[in-house]
Protein backbone atom coordinates (compact mmCIF):
# COMPACT_ATOMS: atom_id res chain seq x y z
CA UNK A 1 0.00 0.00 0.00
CA UNK A 2 1.33 3.25 -1.03
CA UNK A 3 0.32 6.93 0.53
CA UNK A 4 0.42 9.89 -0.43
CA UNK A 5 0.06 12.88 1.75
CA UNK A 6 -1.92 16.28 0.70
CA UNK A 7 -1.47 19.73 2.97
CA UNK A 8 -4.22 22.43 2.91
CA UNK A 9 -2.65 25.79 3.61
CA UNK A 10 -4.33 28.35 5.35
CA UNK A 11 -2.49 31.81 5.98
CA UNK A 12 -4.43 34.61 7.52
CA UNK A 13 -3.22 37.19 5.25
CA UNK A 14 -2.11 35.20 1.57
CA UNK A 15 -4.03 33.14 -0.13
CA UNK A 16 -4.85 29.02 0.68
CA UNK A 17 -3.22 26.59 -1.26
CA UNK A 18 -3.19 22.67 -1.80
CA UNK A 19 0.18 21.11 -1.88
CA UNK A 20 0.46 16.97 -3.03
CA UNK A 21 3.57 16.32 -0.83
CA UNK A 22 4.41 13.59 -3.02
CA UNK A 23 5.31 15.87 -5.88
CA UNK A 24 5.70 19.48 -4.37
CA UNK A 25 3.06 20.51 -6.67
CA UNK A 26 1.03 23.68 -4.81
CA UNK A 27 -2.10 24.90 -6.12
CA UNK A 28 -4.48 27.58 -5.31
CA UNK A 29 -7.55 26.55 -3.42
CA UNK A 30 -10.69 27.51 -5.38
CA UNK A 31 -13.38 26.33 -2.74
CA UNK A 32 -13.53 22.86 -0.55
CA UNK A 33 -15.60 21.16 -2.84
CA UNK A 34 -12.96 21.53 -5.56
CA UNK A 35 -9.87 20.35 -3.03
CA UNK A 36 -11.79 16.48 -3.32
CA UNK A 37 -11.41 17.02 -7.21
CA UNK A 38 -8.01 18.08 -7.42
CA UNK A 39 -6.85 14.92 -4.93
CA UNK A 40 -8.11 12.59 -7.10
CA UNK A 41 -6.87 14.65 -10.46
CA UNK A 42 -3.27 14.11 -8.78
CA UNK A 43 -4.01 10.30 -7.17
CA UNK A 44 -5.43 9.11 -11.06
CA UNK A 45 -2.20 11.33 -12.60
CA UNK A 46 0.35 9.94 -10.06
CA UNK A 47 -1.29 6.04 -11.20
CA UNK A 48 -0.83 6.76 -14.80
CA UNK A 49 2.73 8.46 -14.57
CA UNK A 50 3.92 4.62 -13.49
CA UNK A 51 2.09 3.28 -17.09
CA UNK A 52 4.70 3.93 -20.19
CA UNK A 53 1.46 4.11 -22.48
CA UNK A 54 -0.03 7.66 -20.89
CA UNK A 55 0.50 10.97 -22.61
CA UNK A 56 1.55 14.27 -21.47
CA UNK A 57 -1.87 16.03 -21.93
CA UNK A 58 -3.64 13.14 -20.15
CA UNK A 59 -1.74 14.69 -17.09
CA UNK A 60 -3.81 18.21 -17.17
CA UNK A 61 -5.20 19.18 -13.96
CA UNK A 62 -8.79 19.98 -14.01
CA UNK A 63 -9.89 23.39 -14.81
CA UNK A 64 -10.92 25.53 -11.96
CA UNK A 65 -14.57 26.89 -11.83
Amino acid sequence: MKRYTFVVHVHPDGIPTLENLSTHERVRIVDLAWIGVHIEHWLDAQTRAHDPGNQPSDLAPPAAS
